[in-house]
């Protein structure tokens, strides 16, 4: 497969201390989960399950069939301590295992598209990222005989970033091709767009010989400036001017997914694992070690910060720290919608234009205000 190098003109490439490396670490199972009643796209669900009840992780505890969700389930086996009209807290036993999504196999390809998107709906997946994946579940805001494109975004375009590498080891690039097959049984009809960042030439290359050639898919090159990672700076990088996005990219029958969506929906299809656990990276100086945890779904952030994070006083961000808000509390639970935990001291996080401080050290960035000036430096921060 020919490999296609896009681009869009301006942007930064960041250059912090405090990436992330990529040694994944399994977080212990908490010994209480809270487990939000809506999480990534989708309206609340309604609890299926009372105080007392006890719970095995990956059994559904919350649905709602008449509106626009998708269910959410136990992380951990144990007992629902309370609920409430927003959150489910229950109380773990302390063992690992989970409960199957029935009707999952390594015959994937065989499966009708129906199946698949029950299979996907039930482990909760459907809920991830901006759209929703389409299925006849009312799972996103758009039909799935009304998809065109689906744009799969590897970029790393953001200050701090889950590390592909990190994200990829063990043998999923090939999970994640097989992946990317199975999106492709229940959106036929639409082309799927996978942007990488170019610095990746060797995950580029293999997954290119992964997918072969078929005519559904194309992958990209792209630099890794920021904001390419935004939907509204991707879509129209990877699919022209006329795919400029000024509300929902549904409207032009575009949806956007992360990698490790497609990851997650593997694991539901073919290992029949429900979305229990996110890969997390911890970004920032703020970190006792900067590194990937695996941590199910409902554990309080605390229960990270109190392994991991330095002596000091940091703001710690879920998601991109130049767009996204802080933690205002360690008890908030860790949801669907996690990848990435940012750490900076919080002195320097309320300055104006922080990011773009010219220097060589620590958290000053480097040659943004500089290449203003002269005119041979290339606009990175």
């Amino acid at each position: 497969m020919k490999v296609k190098n896009n681009s869009f003109s301006g942007g930064y490439v960041f250059n912090l201390e405090g990436k992330p490396q990529d040694k994944v670490v399994e977080l212990e199972i908490p010994s209480q989960v809270c487990i939000p009643l809506k999480q990534g796209f989708g309206q609340v669900v309604e609890p299926t399950v009372e105080p007392g009840e006890e719970v095995k992780a990956g059994q559904i505890i919350g649905k709602s069939d008449n509106s626009e969700s998708t269910p959410v389930q136990a992380s951990v086996n144990g007992t629902v301590k309370e609920v409430t009209s927003k959150a489910i807290i229950i109380e773990a036993d302390g063992t690992s295992d989970w409960q199957p999504v029935e009707g999952h196999g390594s015959d994937w390809t065989s499966m009708s598209a129906e199946k698949i998107e029950e299979l996907l709906y039930n482990s909760g997946v459907t809920s991830l990222d901006n759209q929703g994946i389409p299925t006849r579940y009312q799972s996103s805001s758009i039909s799935t005989d009304d998809v065109k494109h689906v744009i799969i975004k590897g970029v790393e375009s953001e200050p701090y970033n889950l590390s592909l590498s990190a994200l990829l080891q063990d043998g999923k690039l090939s999970q994640f091709a097989d992946g990317l097959k199975i999106l492709h049984k229940i959106l036929p009809q639409a082309k799927v767009h996978v942007a990488i960042n170019k610095n990746r030439q060797n995950l580029i290359k293999e997954l290119s010989n992964l997918v072969g050639s078929n005519n559904w898919v194309q992958l990209y090159s792209v630099e890794p400036k920021y904001p390419q990672g935004s939907d509204k700076v991707l879509i129209p990088t990877i699919l022209g001017k006329e795919y400029t996005v000024g509300g929902s990219a549904t409207k032009l029958g575009v949806i956007v997914f992360k990698m490790q969506t497609i990851l997650h929906a593997y694991d539901a299809v073919v290992e029949g694992k429900p979305l229990i656990e996110r890969l997390v990276s911890l970004s920032g100086e703020g970190w006792k070690e900067n590194l990937h945890v695996k941590v199910r779904v409902g554990t309080p952030v605390e229960a990270i910060t109190n392994k991991c994070l330095n002596n000091g006083n940091y703001r710690v961000v879920s998601g991109n720290i130049l767009a996204d808000q802080a933690v205002t509390s360690y008890k908030y639970p860790v949801t669907r919608e996690f990848d990435n935990l940012s750490a900076v001291p919080e002195g320097e996080g309320r300055q104006v234009f922080a990011f773009v401080r010219p220097g060589a050290k620590r958290a000053s960035y480097s040659n943004a205000f500089l290449s203003a000036l002269l005119s041979n430096l290339s606009s990175n921060c």
